[in-house]
């Protein structure tokens, strides 16, 4: 005898959902800017062992090392740590059309300068802007102009958003490794002009998977801030160095209106240019 035949579906069906297929997910991410910043704790003994030297024989060029390699020793940690979970030290480092380097400088000089109004605007009370002045001197050049474009785009690019791209959609991807490269910033002026800079290069790694064309523009981006240093001995973040450098607010609307499109014509430009996508 033939028994009747259903085609219903059991009561509960629990369907699978997509697993990560690279590291790092975004919730990992987050776990490894905790660990940068546990990092912080051992970095900063050569530090502190190189200050009290300088202070000691007078040798300030020591406080420049014990910074630097303070900075070098936290984010070169969190590395290592990080390709440990990965399971792989491999990173992408494609090369790209010789006219992306200026163009793309170009548009993210002028995308800083759009970003200046902003980030000039945010509030920074007295006792932040004590902790700025003692933490970003003429000490940090090394570590910022150096140090940083090649060791936070490792990071950055070439592991989180790496790891982004293989588990999210590109806008996802770019959008969240740009808010946690802010995130690492913790001042909330320098974290927002960070966080557009990592909208830019994110942008850029997801087309052309080039960590070189990421640490050109990085270092870019850092030597030009730094030239504040010139004029001072340390910086300030709540002034907009444009509009004071340019005088006149008319002149000043008229160059951020120019900004606009030099940005505009620099991504037209790059998206011709570039790949439309590359898989990792």
């Amino acid at each position: 005898m033939n028994l009747p035949t259903t085609s219903e579906q059991p009561p509960f069906v629990i369907s699978e959902q997509p697993r990560p297929v690279g590291y790092p997910t975004l919730n990992q991410s987050w776990w490894l800017i905790g660990v940068f910043f546990l990092m912080q704790l051992p970095a900063t003994l050569p530090a502190l062992g190189l200050k009290f030297a300088a202070d000691r024989f007078g040798l300030p060029v020591l406080n420049v090392i014990g910074e630097t390699l303070a900075y070098v020793i936290a984010i070169g940690l969190t590395i290592l740590y990080a390709f440990r979970k990965r399971g792989s030290r491999s990173l992408s480092w494609r090369s790209v059309p010789v006219a992306a380097y200026p163009v793309a400088a170009l548009g993210m000089l002028a995308l800083s300068t759009l970003a200046e109004p902003l980030v000039s605007a945010i509030p920074m009370p007295a006792e932040l802007e004590k902790i700025v002045a003692e933490l970003f001197t003429k000490n940090m050049i090394i570590a910022a102009v150096i140090a940083a474009p090649i060791l936070e785009e490792v990071l950055f690019r070439g592991i989180i958003l790496d790891g982004f791209l293989k588990n999210y959609s590109p806008a996802k991807a770019i959008i969240w490794s740009g808010i946690t490269f802010g995130g690492i910033h913790l001042i909330p002026a320098q974290a927002v002009n960070a966080m557009f800079l990592g909208f830019a290069l994110g942008w850029l790694y997801y087309r052309t998977r080039s960590l070189g064309l990421c640490m050109f523009l990085h270092f870019v981006n850092n030597g030009v801030s730094s030239l504040t240093f010139l004029v001072s001995d340390t910086m300030d973040m709540s002034q907009n160095v444009t509009q004071s450098w340019v005088g006149n607010d008319t002149l000043y609307i008229g160059l951020l209106i120019g900004c606009v499109g030099v940005c505009l014509a620099c991504y037209a430009y790059l998206n011709r240019i570039l790949p439309k996508s590359i898989q990792a």
